[in-house]
C-alpha cells in the first residue's frame, strides 16, 4: 500500500502543473529507488488519470552482470504492474555521463514516438532539484540554470519533483520491493555525488530544511525566467527585420541578452551555453566596423548596427536573373516591381525609371555580379553598396535592373538614366524593410548622385 499522503502529494502536483494527459505514457525506469517508485504511483493513478503505461529501461552496457540484473528487475516490475516493456542498449559502453544521459534520452524519445506517447514520464525528485540548481549556480548559470528542472518540458514529465528520495524509498518499501543499487551513486568522482556527499549535509547545518529553501528558489527562478523570457521574445520581435535584428531597438541589460539568445535558439535550434552567451552579447555591443563569431550552430555577424544569425541552412542567395515584360508585375525578394503599368501601388517608398524603347525586350532584374560597375563603367556597384552602407546580408536580396550590356539602374541607390520618353517602370521596397533601407547613409548617397543627374526622382516616406 503505497502512503496516501505521498499518493496525494505527486497527484496534486500532477494537476496543478498539468503534467500528464490521458493516453499512453513512456515510464523511464532504471530500478533505482526513484524510478521504481515513480512506476508504483502512475500505475495507483493510472486509471483516475486516463494513463496506459510503457515501461522503458536502458542498458549503458556499463557493468555487464549488473545490467542484466538491472534489465531483470524491471521487467519482473513491469510484469507486476501490468505494463508492457521496452530495453534498449547503448552500441557500445557509454564512457561519460553526458553520453550516458544523451543515448538513454534518444532511447527513451524513439519509444514514445513509437507508441505515440504523450509524454516521458522520468523519476527526478526534489532531492535531484536541489542538487541540479546548486549545480548550475557553482558553474555561474542564469536564471533558465537556476530554475533546475521544470515539471514538464520538451515532452518530459517530472512527477516526482513534489516529493524527496526519502519518499520514494518509503513508496519502496511499503510495496515490499527492494530496488536496485546503483553503486556508481557513491562514488565521489562525481560532482553531483561530491555535492550530495559533502556540500549539502554542511548546508543542512545552517537550515535544516534547506532542501525546500533551494526548491522554493527554483520555483522563484523559474517564475521569473518566465516573465523574462516573454519580454526578451517581444523585444526580439520588435527589433527583428528581414535582413536582421536592428541592434539599437533592443532594450539595455539582461533583456537584451535574453532577446540574442532567443534569437540564436530560434535561428539554430541550439541553446548556448553561458560563455557563448556573454560572447554573442559582447560582439552586439562591439560598434567599431563589421564583426562576426563562430558559435555552436552557426556563425553571428554584426555590420551597421545590425545582426545576423547564418546557419548553413540561411546563407544567403537571393532569387536567380528573371526577365521583365511590359505590361506584367512581378515580385522579386520581396520587392514589387511594376513595369508599363497603371497601378500606383508602387506609391509609398518605391522609385522609378523611364527604360527606352531600345531595352524594353532586353531588361532583367537579377541580383548584384562581381564586376559590375555604373556610370559609363566608372564606378564598381560593390563601393556604392559600401557608401551606402547596406548590409551585406540583404545586397543579395537588392534588385539590379540590367540588359545583357551591363547595369541600367539599381533602385533606390542611383538615379535611373536620362530618357527623353519610355515605359514606366516602378520598383516598391517590401513595406516592412522600407525605412530600414531607406536609412540617413542611403540618402545621403542617393541625393548626391541625384544633384549630379540634375533631376528629381521619388523616395519612401520618412
Amino acid at each position: 500500500m503505497i502512503p496516501a499522503h505521498i499518493r496525494a502529494t505527486v497527484r496534486d502536483y500532477i494537476h496543478a502543473h498539468r503534467i500528464l494527459e490521458p493516453g499512453p505514457l513512456v515510464v523511464a525506469v532504471s530500478g533505482g529507488p526513484d524510478s521504481t517508485a515513480l512506476l508504483l504511483l502512475l500505475a495507483d493513478l493510472a486509471d483516475e488519470l486516463g494513463l496506459v503505461l510503457h515501461v522503458a529501461h536502458f542498458d549503458h552496457r556499463t557493468r555487464p552482470r549488473q545490467n542484466a540484473l538491472d534489465a531483470d528487475f524491471v521487467a519482473k516490475l513491469a510484469n507486476r504492474v501490468g505494463a508492457p516493456i521496452r530495453v534498449g542498449r547503448a552500441e557500445r559502453p557509454t564512457k561519460s555521463e553526458d553520453d550516458a544521459r544523451q543515448a538513454r534520452y534518444a532511447f527513451l524519445r524513439r519509444a514514445a514516438r513509437e507508441i505515440g506517447a504523450t509524454a516521458i514520464a522520468t523519476g527526478h525528485t526534489r532531492d535531484d532539484q536541489v542538487e541540479t540548481v546548486l549545480l548550475h549556480l557553482v558553474r555561474g548559470a542564469g536564471l533558465a540554470g537556476l530554475a533546475g528542472m521544470r515539471p514538464l518540458r520538451d515532452g518530459i514529465a517530472r512527477p516526482l519533483l513534489a516529493i524527496g528520495r526519502a519518499d520514494t524509498v518509503a513508496v519502496c518499501r511499503a510495496a515490499r520491493i527492494s530496488p536496485r543499487i546503483d553503486p556508481t551513486n557513491r562514488s565521489l568522482r562525481y560532482a553531483r555525488n561530491r555535492l550530495r556527499a559533502k556540500v549539502l549535509p554542511e548546508l543542512a547545518k545552517l537550515n535544516p530544511r534547506v532542501v525546500d529553501a533551494i526548491a522554493r528558489f527554483a520555483d522563484a527562478a523559474a517564475s521569473l525566467n518566465a516573465t523574462e523570457a516573454s519580454a526578451a521574445a517581444a523585444s526580439l520581435d520588435g527589433a527583428t527585420k528581414p535582413e536582421g535584428i536592428a541592434l539599437d531597438a533592443l532594450p539595455a541589460g539582461e533583456l537584451r541578452d535574453g532577446a540574442l539568445a532567443l534569437a540564436w535558439a530560434r535561428a539554430t535550434g541550439r541553446t548556448l551555453a553561458a560563455r557563448h552567451r556573454a560572447a554573442l552579447s559582447r560582439l552586439a555591443a562591439t560598434t567599431n566596423g563589421s564583426r562576426s563569431l563562430d558559435l555552436p550552430g552557426g556563425r553571428a555577424v554584426r555590420e551597421y548596427g545590425v545582426l545576423r544569425i547564418v546557419t548553413a541552412e540561411t546563407e544567403p542567395g537571393g532569387e536567380a536573373e528573371t526577365p521583365l515584360e511590359p505590361g506584367r508585375d512581378i515580385e522579386w525578394n520581396g520587392w514589387r516591381i511594376f513595369f508599363g503599368t497603371a497601378d500606383e501601388s508602387a506609391a509609398d517608398g518605391d522609385s522609378e525609371a523611364l527604360v527606352p524603347e531600345n531595352i524594353l525586350k532586353s531588361l532583367v532584374v537579377r541580383r548584384r555580379e562581381d564586376g559590375d560597375r555604373i556610370g559609363a563603367g566608372r564606378r564598381k556597384l560593390q563601393d556604392l553598396f559600401t557608401d551606402a552602407k547596406v548590409p551585406a546580408a540583404i545586397r543579395p536580396f537588392w534588385p539590379v535592373i540590367a540588359t545583357e550590356t551591363g547595369v541600367f539602374w539599381v533602385p533606390f541607390l542611383m538615379p535611373p538614366p536620362r530618357s527623353n520618353g519610355g515605359t514606366r517602370l516602378a520598383v516598391a521596397a517590401p513595406k516592412q524593410m522600407g525605412n530600414v533601407l531607406w536609412g540617413p547613409r542611403v540618402r545621403e548617397v542617393a541625393s548626391k548622385a541625384e544633384a549630379t543627374a540634375g533631376r528629381p526622382r521619388k523616395g519612401p516616406s520618412s
